[in-house]
Order: C-alpha cells, then structure tokens, then sequence
C-alpha cells in the first residue's frame, strides 16, 4: 500500500492507496502537527501495510512530519528535483505549486495525448494546461473563492464578511450582503469560464477538469462540459510516487 501526505495551506490530506484505489482519506488542518503525526500512526497501527511514502508540502516546517515518516517506509520528498512522467516545461519549477503539478499529472493519466486544462479550486485558483504531448506548459493563479470574501472584509472598512452561499444564483445584488455574493461568485464564474472559452478555442479536443474543495459549485453553475474528480491531487501524487519506485 501506498501512504499518501497532501500537506496544503489549508488541510493536509492523508491517504493510502491500495494499487490506484483509495482506502482510507482523512482530513487534518496544516497547522495541527501533532495530529497529523497521530493519525498516521493510528493507520498503521490499524494494520495498514505500508511499503512507500509520498510526502508533498507547502509549508517548511514539516521537519518533524517527514522524519516520523522515515521511520514506517521508504519515504520520498516531492520537490522539483523529483521524477515525474509528464515533461514539465515550467521556467521556474523550484517555484511551482507541488499540488499543481500533481493534479497536472493526475489529469493527464485519465486524458492521455489530450489536451487538458486543470482548475484546482481551493484557497487560491489555479488553472493549469498539459497539451496532447503529455507536457505541462504552466498556468495561473488567481484568489479561491473564501480568499475573495475575506479579502472584501478585511481591505475595506465597512464591507461585512460573507460566508460563501452556493445556492445564491441572482445577476443583481439588491443588498449589501447580496452584492458581495454576486460579485465574488459571478466573477469567479465568469473568470474560469472565459478561460475554458479561450482555451476551446485554441484546442479542439480540450477536456476540462475540476478539482478542489469547491469543485462542486463550479459543477453545479458553469455552462460548458467539465470533468470533475476531487482527488485528482493525491492521485497524482500516487502516480508519481509509483513512477519513482520503478
């Protein structure tokens, strides 16, 4: 079994995967180490047999997390210098989002030679491309939805802080409260769809696919065919960590 750590900024996701299925999933937030570090031993005192790690992560210090997992299995780092299957045509990868690469190449595994734009909707949005010649060219970032809401509150002096209302669907908001649900969650509509327009119009075969904690409202309220599948990252990381043990 494969012992997956998705340490975002956020939640870290922990997973073990039995060949390219999942078995077990748990959801801790980034900061609780110490949970984070009791609940993979609770795995594998659960008599979960353990024979490679994946441990991906934004944040440094996670010293203390890599080093009790060293103590289980085979345990690999994923950092740019890693061996991945898809080429990565990033100018700067010492800079690129361990998470973005890995949905890139978990997308790329369910759309072989197609190409395939990734949104990941999660603390920020990112939008990356890998082209029917298995390479991921980039992409970009711009704030998650829960990043725009608290950033209207918090730069403002008067706007309130909104909580995020996926069944709020109105083109006009006629209150304050209103106008803030409209303007964050129409934007970020209009944004990913003049995204998915642009690139269908460069790419006649292009899929697209979703993933993130928000995945589902994008789901539920963009009008073009997506793809959606919410662990696209931690397959990904699978992938790569199968890659390596070749």
């Amino acid at each position: 079994m494969n012992l997956i750590i998705d340490q975002g900024n956020s939640f870290t996701k922990i997973a073990i995967f039995k060949g390219k299925m999942i078995v077990h999933l748990s959801e801790i937030k980034s900061d609780d180490y110490k949970s984070i570090i009791l609940k993979v031993q609770k795995i594998i005192n659960e008599g979960n047999s353990v024979e490679k790690i994946i441990f991906s992560g934004v944040s440094s210090e996670n010293t203390e997390i890599k080093n009790k997992l060293s103590d289980i299995a085979h345990v690999i780092n994923f950092t740019n210098e890693t061996a991945v299957p898809i080429k990565n045509l990033y100018k700067t990868p010492e800079t690129l989002g361990r998470d973005r690469l890995a949905a890139a190449i978990g997308a790329n595994n369910i759309f072989p030679d197609t190409n395939v734009l990734i949104f990941d909707s999660g603390t920020a949005l990112t939008i990356d491309f890998v082209n029917n010649k298995n390479e991921y060219e980039g992409g970009n970032i711009s704030p998650g939805i829960s990043m725009r809401f608290n950033a209207l509150h918090s730069f403002t002096n008067r706007l309130p802080k909104i909580e995020q209302d996926f069944n709020y669907n109105k083109l006009t908001g006629k209150t304050t409260q209103d106008a803030i649900l409209s303007g964050v969650q129409n934007g970020i509509l209009y944004e990913t769809e003049r995204y998915i327009e642009n690139y269908t119009g460069k790419y006649d075969d292009l899929k697209v696919i979703f993933t993130g904690g928000d995945y589902t409202f994008f789901e539920k309220s963009l009008e073009h065919k997506i793809y959606t599948d919410p662990y696209l990252v931690l397959k990904g990381l699978n992938l790569i960590l199968n890659y390596n043990a070749k």
